[in-house]
């Protein structure tokens, strides 16, 4: 180990200041876009949302679409035999599963999915990693590139990256379970399962419109950007300056973050409240009194220090003004239980989930500025990293996933 991760292991074990960076791990500063892509209000509340989602349109479902309590994220990749046939067969096969499934129709596979549970809202998105484009010969879109290696990353090899991607999304979390069960079976003769994550949301963020709290109890999603499956380009949906098979799609990042939570609840509260540029009790910007007051990153005390400090996080996860930073984020708490070997601490923490119509001028140079010098990196460790290209939505019933791509 070399020297740099042996302060870093210093400082993690004893809550001391550094100044390596996470990403957006919580609450962020920047705008508020409404379902055109402008400035606007919070989204509407939504305590009678329908049980189910619509599967076809542009755009996959899973991203514009209300976040329900539960969320499984797969990858997997190619098995080294595997064509692009192979790999159609497989979107084609995935296809009807999702349709059925989110219209509550568990006659696809009544031996895998849970009968008597209803979808809660299920959804389903697919998306291709560089490794399975590269794979199979097809140029990769400029904007799916690997992730760099960010400052202060510990990632797992096994828990990152990947060929194939899935969310699956549902309020019950039965009916998820027996959703995962389904799209295993249905690609186990091309695809070789790499890595599952389970997370789970707080029930308010599903039943109404504030924004839920992860396990540092912040207040999670705060002026994210809003988008809808009827709008196109903007901060998610690509355009067709792309690739044409992407049209009409995006990009999503996934990294998973353990949350050193003994450090951060043994912290003062004005540490945290620091840390994060938000009184953590109200989700109000430092100086302010409401979660919906405006960031003020200009503002100064009485001994002209700044008001939100330089390492605070949501000062250097704001977007830049007309630099195309803005992202839409659909984050996850996950636990494990308590980790092997720690004294008392649990593997536990956030997996950061964006989506974002090109990576390379939105997640990765807002997760280099944090890399740099976010105060929330003294408490979390990035342990998996990786990006997916999701593909369009699928817009009628002789349409698949993929197909413009495959075919």
């Amino acid at each position: 180990m070399n020297l740099k991760k042996q302060t870093r292991r210093r400082f993690l074990t004893g809550g001391a200041a550094a100044t390596v960076g996470a990403a957006a791990v919580g609450t962020a500063a920047g705008i508020h876009l409404s379902h055109n892509g402008t400035a606007g209000a919070e989204p509407s509340s939504r305590p009678h949302a329908p049980a189910t989602i619509p599967f076809f349109g542009a755009h996959q479902p899973g991203i514009a679409d209300p976040t329900p309590s539960n969320a499984v994220f797969l990858a997997f990749d190619l098995k080294t035999s595997a064509t692009k046939s192979d790999l159609a067969d497989v979107m084609r096969a995935w296809t009807d599963l999702s349709a059925a499934l989110m219209r509550g129709d568990t006659s696809v596979d009544t031996s895998l999915v849970s009968t008597g549970s209803a979808p809660g809202k299920f959804t389903m998105t697919v998306g291709l990693g560089g490794t399975s484009l590269d794979q199979l010969g097809i140029p990769r879109p400029p904007a799916l590139v690997d992730l760099p290696l960010f400052p202060g990353d510990e990632l797992e090899a096994a828990a990152s990256h990947g060929g194939v991607f899935v969310q699956l999304c549902s309020d019950d979390a039965v009916y998820l379970g027996g959703a995962v069960r389904a799209v295993r079976a249905a690609a186990k003769r091309v695809l070789r399962p790499r890595w599952q994550f389970n997370g789970f949301r707080g029930a308010a963020a599903s039943t109404s419109s504030s924004n839920g709290r992860n396990l540092m109890g912040q207040i999670d999603g705060t002026n994210n950007a809003a988008v809808s499956r009827a709008s196109t380009g903007g901060p998610v949906w690509v355009d067709a300056a792309s690739p044409e098979w992407m049209t009409g799609g995006s990009y999503v990042a996934v990294r998973r973050f353990r949350m050193l939570l003994s450090a951060w609840e043994s912290a003062g509260s004005n540490t945290r409240d620091r840390a994060v540029g938000r009184h953590i009790s109200s989700g109000a910007p430092l100086g302010a009194d409401k979660e919906s007051d405006p960031v003020d990153l200009s503002a100064t005390d009485s001994s002209g220090a700044p008001v939100i400090p330089h390492d605070a996080h949501i000062r250097l996860a704001a977007p830049r003004r007309g630099a195309g930073e803005e992202m839409l984020r659909r984050s996850y708490s996950y636990s494990m239980g308590q980790a092997s070997g720690s004294a008392g601490d649990e593997e536990a923490g956030l997996i950061f989930v964006s989506y974002q119509a090109d990576p390379t001028t939105s997640f990765i140079p807002v997760q280099q500025r944090l890399a740099k010098a976010d105060a929330l990196a003294h408490f979390t460790l990035a342990t998996s990293s990786a990006l997916f290209a999701i593909l369009p939505g699928v817009v009628g019933k002789h349409d698949w996933y993929g197909r413009s791509l495959l075919s």
